[in-house]
């Protein structure tokens, strides 16, 4: 139908870079008396939680009367992705704006030039004092980061898909392996389940 989109794969992926302990919901459906159904979403990212509604629609946005099971699932998937707007991802989509471009958020500043005050004495540079590690996490960050990434491995339907997830966060996995071996192992361990079922049912389908 010529509409843009948010793909959710990436729009989860994008969130679970910055709120790895952020928590997705599905409520139960709403059956309505024509046959027609509505699904719900919820997000919950630390202390705030956004709710999200849609009706299962067809490809030109009309609702479906009594959907099947794959219409009610696309529809969730699509609700997710409405209910991370509300948290501003990917909302420049609903408000039918183009995508945003870096080069476009640089307003060139025509306000009057200051003339140069003159320069103080430089002194001698001091040492900045150390930093904590940026890659630093506590291990109930390490867990919810490992509880969301459960959720999503169940969303996933392909070996494409789990190696795509696994390259966008190597970063976080990485860390969790130096400083939590045990949750690591965990993560790992769900990596390999999921996708020896992904393949076994690519088997059974071919």
């Amino acid at each position: 139908m010529g509409l843009r989109y948010l793909s959710w794969a990436h729009g989860w992926m994008t969130l679970m870079q910055h709120y790895p302990n952020a928590i997705m919901d599905f409520p139960p459906i709403e059956v309505h008396e024509d046959g027609s159904v509505t699904v719900n979403c919820s997000i919950v990212i630390g202390t705030f939680a956004r709710h999200m509604w849609l009706p299962v629609m067809n490809n030109k946005n009309q609702a479906i009367v009594r959907p099947n099971a794959r219409d009610i699932s696309d529809a969730k998937m699509r609700c997710l992705v409405k209910c991370m707007a509300l948290f501003g991802l990917g909302l420049y989509v609903y408000a039918g704006e183009e995508l945003p471009r870096a080069e476009d958020s640089k307003v060139e500043d025509k306000s009057p030039k200051k003339k140069p005050e003159p320069k103080a004495k430089a002194e001698p540079a001091k040492a900045p004092p150390p930093k904590e590690s940026e890659s630093e996490m506590t291990e109930n960050e390490a867990r919810a980061f490992a509880d969301g990434m459960s959720q999503f491995l169940e969303l996933m339907t392909s070996v494409d898909g789990l190696n795509s997830y696994y390259k966008e966060n190597i970063s976080t996995i990485t860390t969790v392996q130096n400083q939590f071996q045990d949750i690591y192992n965990e993560m790992i361990a769900a990596f390999k389940t999921r996708k020896k079922q992904i393949e076994e049912g690519e088997a059974d389908n071919g």
